[in-house]
């Protein structure tokens, strides 16, 4: 390809900061599906009235008891499937092109699922986390713990084809800069991603190391899978056929996407007392 050329594909391509915009919309939905909504059901179920919403957990205030505690923790991951189904569906519902909405749909799937499959994996090799409340108890745990990684690897690896796969509705494969426009959604998705997983949790009550034990942890760490995406997209063949378009830049995502990082920094990353 001549100097020429690269530097039109440069310039006619997807734009960097609405990617990253959209990544850090798409993060955020996934932590609030988590942390907030599946958490927070799971809380309510329990008979939890009051309790500390953070970015990185929702802290209890009262004591729920062993069954109840199972019901809270098992919420979390609960949220992050439902709403990483959702935006599937969202995806085959949705009649026109839309590019910068589908990214926002197929990132908040990517990362949910990232997050809880690869949290099965984690409370298999810890034996602690949200889903080991399934075998809390039970006999055979180790061989449980052994299922629960098997299952963990088998799933996040399907979840990594499966958005592969999503993004032919947003990047044709008869795209010629197909190989480009992949690796840099995805690339700046991951890095934004992280950034404002880690910026979330610089706040957090119990101190800036939830940086690294759950910002970093559910973002750069769960979401790793989207650096195969790229690799996965080229060698598969075609798949949904619609009508694609470049990411153009675009200030209202910009500021919606600025507007949530504020608060979810400095209003949700202290935390949020919640009374039922």
């Amino acid at each position: 390809m001549s100097a020429h050329s690269n530097s039109d594909t440069v310039l006619h391509s997807d734009d960097r900061v609405t990617i990253a915009a959209i990544a850090i919309l798409a993060f955020v939905f996934a932590d609030v599906a988590h942390e907030v909504v599946g958490h927070g059901v799971g809380f309510l179920i329990a008979g939890g009235r009051s309790c500390i919403l953070t970015t990185t957990r929702l802290i209890e205030t009262q004591r729920l008891g062993d069954r109840g505690g199972d019901i809270f923790d098992l919420g979390g991951p609960f949220g992050n499937l439902v709403f990483a189904g959702v935006p599937w569906l969202a995806q085959r519902l949705l009649r026109r092109s839309a590019p910068r909405l589908r990214l926002l749909l197929c990132l908040l799937m990517a990362f949910s699922l990232f997050w809880g499959f690869a949290y099965l994996i984690f409370c298999g090799v810890f034996a602690r986390g949200d889903w080991f409340a399934l075998i809390r108890g039970m006999p055979y745990l180790w061989l449980w713990r052994i299922l629960f990684v098997a299952a963990g690897i088998v799933l996040y690896r399907g979840s990594v084809r499966l958005v592969a796969s999503e993004l032919r509705w947003i990047v044709s494969a008869s795209d010629a800069n197909r190989r480009f426009r992949v690796r840099r959604l995805v690339f700046t998705s991951y890095v934004a991603g992280g950034l404002i997983a880690c910026a979330g949790a610089a706040l957090d009550p119990r101190g800036a190391m939830e940086i690294l034990r759950s910002g970093a942890l559910s973002s750069f760490a769960a979401a790793v899978g989207l650096l195969e995406v790229p690799h996965l997209f080229l060698v598969s063949g075609e798949g949904h056929a619609t009508a694609h378009d470049f990411v153009y830049r675009n200030l209202g995502w910009i500021l919606a996407a600025a507007a949530v990082s504020i608060f979810y920094i400095a209003v949700l990353g202290p935390g949020i007392k919640a009374t039922f």
